[in-house]
């Protein structure tokens, strides 16, 4: 996401070209037909933008960390949930089927790997990836739990050299 998330305007922008690119990659990997609320869309990206201004008034900070932008960002795409189709499940494969009723969650890990800047797929073994996949599906959808998860997934990662 950008730097400046005051405005609903851009991130909706930003929500909409992820949803291309991911509907994209859907439609070539698996020939599944995605369709996107462009009213939902407009509500999660309110809802963002709402919960970032609340946080940065409350606690008197610049601009939420990336753990929290993406736990943010994460919790109103799994809540209002975007993404639908037209598609009959029951013509599908197996695989495409449960593809298609995972939608919403995999749209959510796409969002949140460019909100975060780490490419989730490549980071989370095979294992975390599913797991994460399932709570998104079915647990209840805490942003506090989403934070403690992305803040443990960013000590993992290098620290930079400092700068000479």
């Amino acid at each position: 996401m950008v730097d400046a998330p005051e405005d609903a305007g851009v991130i909706y922008d930003e929500l909409l070209r992820h949803f291309d690119e991911f509907s994209e990659e859907m439609k070539s990997l698996l020939g599944l037909d995605l369709e996107l609320d462009p009213s939902q869309l407009a509500n999660i990206a309110q809802s963002y933008v709402y919960d970032l201004g609340r946080y940065v008034k409350f606690h008197e900070v610049q601009i939420p960390d990336r753990a929290r932008r993406g736990a943010y960002i994460c919790k109103w795409v799994i809540k209002l949930k975007p993404i639908h189709h037209r598609m009959a499940i029951e013509t599908l494969s197996p695989e495409q089927g449960e593809m298609l009723l995972l939608a919403n969650e995999l749209y959510a890990m796409y969002v949140l790997s460019a909100t975060i800047k780490i490419d989730l797929e490549k980071k989370l073994a095979a294992r975390m990836g599913n797991i994460l996949l399932y709570s998104l599906r079915y647990r209840a959808a805490s942003e506090d739990s989403f934070i403690l998860f992305l803040a443990h997934l960013f000590l993992s990662e290098p620290t930079p050299a400092p700068a000479k």
